[in-house]
């Protein structure tokens, strides 16, 4: 792999400040860190002039569990998360498009821990020739919070896939992936009408079944639920449900020749959990959390009380699969035969957060903010925003509540109690250029409100793109000038919020 790679074909686009035709091409630098860059050339055969186009966005989030030296079986190389080190967790590898509006957009993805890579979208802003992500007066950090693309087109809001599956269907939704080609004729979704039917073929391990009908797992955080009628089981047959990664881990049904067993399997500790059962008809679940790349699972005997089975799984992210973990549906025989059927009920995806915030922006309440870096509130202080402590005196008089005030697009002002004064940025938003000022002056009186999944949130000014900061520990006065903020969001640029006040 050479130290910039190409990862999408050339764009092309005319810049009116040249007199030619100008080809660009999206690069990937993966050492030390994955950043984005360009290179243009007046024609395809250069020679390239490059830029950086995007660095070190990584949305609060560092890098989680990661493989080392790849093997495919326990004992495995693991390195455990590194807080403050971001890595591939930042966006690279991507490509530009241009809306029917002219407005220029980039896709990029994220190798973010064991979800897997995701992608992202991110404006992009043309300066002296070069195709930024980001915003003017940030660019190079791309907001996670934006109004959509303008197409000039409007459609309904809808999921791309449907998730849960009854198997009612003639054919497979197009969400589903084999792990393996699946054999013709032993798998149906008709010769047990309402269920995917899997037939057993001989496997070493979960890693090497065919027959393994997977779809992505779903962050920040998902459930998957299925049911299993395995009646139809023989000898040496494991059906389950797992958690297809490396290292992988499942639950499921055994059967050996004393009889039925639920058995939970980590590969990364190499641990067997089970219990005796004599029922067929059997519950099972797997959830993951994905902020902190642990997993679970459970089972039940009537759908309705699950109760757990194993430890916690570790879930890692490594660039053997460069998938992420997937939810997987499986069947294979453990003595070189082929086994019998196991019969799939319906598979069920449960999102607790589909929606991308852990709590609605308090619109019309009164909040207050705390520094995550070193606990101190946020106060009208002589009409600045300045960072006091909770029992301070400068606490009085309502000084740290703030009304939160609708701009649409998830944007907000925040009114202070005390005074029905305005957080307001001037200037170029340094320290002590925001203010509360008596009137709402609009777009430097607005800030995007940024939920950043763990009960906080960054606001970033509508002046400069750049977001509110209270310097930890320094006993300064507030700026409006922090580019992003650092996985461990102790640097003053986030905050969690209360509410105090209808």
């Amino acid at each position: 792999m050479s130290s910039f790679q190409p990862t999408a074909a050339p764009a092309k686009a005319v810049i009116s400040t040249r007199s030619t035709e100008i080809y660009y091409i999206t690069l990937t630098n993966y050492d030390p860190l994955c950043y984005q860059a360009a290179a243009r050339a007046d024609k395809p055969e250069g020679p390239y002039e490059i830029a950086l186009i995007s660095a070190e966005e990584n949305y609060g989030y560092g890098t989680g569990w990661r493989m080392g030296r790849t093997t495919l079986k326990s004992p495995f190389n693991l390195n455990p998360p590194q807080p403050n080190y971001v890595g591939s967790v930042t966006q690279h590898q991507g490509g530009l498009v241009q809306t029917q509006t002219g407005e220029w957009w980039a896709f990029t993805m994220m190798d973010f821990n064991s979800v897997g890579r995701t992608l992202t979208l991110a404006p992009v802003t043309w300066e002296k020739g070069w195709p930024y992500l980001g915003l003017p007066g940030n660019l190079t950090r791309a907001p996670r919070t934006w109004v959509k693309p303008n197409t000039g087109f409007s459609s309904t809001p809808k999921a791309v896939f449907e998730r849960s599956d009854d198997f009612s269907g003639k054919s497979l939704k197009p969400v589903w992936q084999w792990n393996h080609a699946p054999v013709e004729g032993l798998w149906s979704l008709s010769k047990s009408p309402g269920s995917l039917r899997l037939n057993a073929l001989p496997a070493d391990d979960f890693w090497r079944a065919k027959n393994t009908l997977t779809q992505r797992a779903i962050g920040p955080e998902s459930y998957a639920t299925t049911q299993l009628d395995v009646k139809g089981m023989k000898v040496g047959d494991v059906a389950g449900l797992g958690l297809l990664n490396l290292p992988y881990a499942y639950i499921g049904l055994t059967k050996t020749s004393g009889g039925l067993e639920i058995r939970q399997y980590d590969q990364n500790t190499d641990r067997t959990t089970q219990v005796k059962t004599d029922v067929t008809t059997l519950w099972l679940r797997a959830h993951c959390n994905f902020e902190n790349d642990l997993g679970d699972f459970s089972y039940s005997l009537d759908g309705k009380e699950y109760l757990p089975l194993g430890l916690e799984y570790t879930m890692v992210y490594q660039l053997k699969t460069f998938q992420g973990v997937r939810f997987a549906l499986f069947n294979y025989n453990m003595t070189g035969a082929e086994g019998g059927a196991t019969d799939f009920n319906f598979f069920e995806v449960y999102e607790p957060r589909p929606r991308g915030q852990m709590r609605p922006i308090p619109v019309g309440k009164t909040i207050e903010l705390t520094n995550l870096g070193d606990n101190t509130v946020l106060a009208n202080w002589r009409g600045f925003l300045r960072p006091v402590q909770p029992k301070s005196p400068f606490t009085a008089r309502s000084s740290t509540q703030f009304r939160v005030l609708d701009r649409g697009n998830g944007r907000i002002a925040l009114q202070s109690v005390v005074d029905g004064g305005f957080v307001t940025v001037l200037g170029l938003g340094l320290m002590s250029e925001v203010r509360i000022q008596p009137k709402d002056a609009g777009a430097i009186s607005t800030f995007q409100w940024e939920d950043m999944l763990r009960d906080d949130l960054m606001l970033m000014s509508l002046l400069n793109h750049r977001y509110l900061f209270a310097d930890p520990n320094a006993g300064s006065l507030c700026s409006a000038d922090a580019v992003g903020t650092r996985p461990d969001r102790k640097d003053g640029a986030c905050f969690s919020w209360k509410i105090v006040g209808e």
